[in-house]
């Protein structure tokens, strides 16, 4: 997964950005699928990013300073099973005329994907600046980066240089060291 250390801030921007400016350009109707799917794409590439951070930083820090990677997974996959979920089986319901609400089920799904996008970021925030400072990070040293990580379009401008000035300097320092 060393794919998204490796990119610059504006490429991975701009694979945030494309679905939505191609779906414009080549007016595509946002209808609810649509609307679903590209913020499906969305999320899996920012999911993907963060998942890259937190793992990377995590394998690159003392044991003592480690965190189980487990729980940073499941807690992105949440948001993920939630949105297909919702494509799979809310979507044909509203494209049949059926109840224009959501049901009931969806807002327990909908908790626990918020709980999970807070942890992801909670958690790739922490792992990072943990590296960064190289000491462990209380929540007044790596907030920046959690609100920056929760503001994900403008975030990546200031998160993603500093990843790749650390991801460059420990390869050089290490190349081995990574494995993936």
């Amino acid at each position: 997964m060393t794919f998204f250390l490796k990119l610059r801030h504006w490429e991975l921007f701009l694979m945030l950005a494309l679905p939505t400016i191609l779906s414009l350009m080549f007016k595509i109707p946002f209808g609810p699928l649509v609307s679903a799917s590209v913020g499906l794409f969305i999320l899996l590439v920012l999911f993907a990013w963060m998942f890259s951070i937190g793992t990377w930083s995590n394998r690159h820090l003392p044991e003592s300073r480690r965190r189980s990677p487990l729980l940073f997974g499941v807690s992105l996959a949440l948001p993920i099973i939630y949105v297909l979920m919702y494509i799979i089986l809310y979507i044909p319901l509203l494209e049949s005329g059926g109840p224009s609400r959501p049901p009931l089920w969806l807002l327990p799904m909908h908790m626990f994907s918020m709980l999970g996008i807070f942890y992801g970021i909670w958690y790739t925030a922490r792992q990072l600046k943990s590296l960064l400072e190289n000491e462990d990070a209380d929540f007044m040293i790596f907030s920046s980066t959690f609100f920056l990580l929760f503001i994900f379009p403008i975030g990546i401008w200031l998160i993603q240089p500093e990843v790749n000035q650390l991801y460059y300097k420990l390869e050089q320092s290490n190349p081995d060291a990574d494995g993936s």
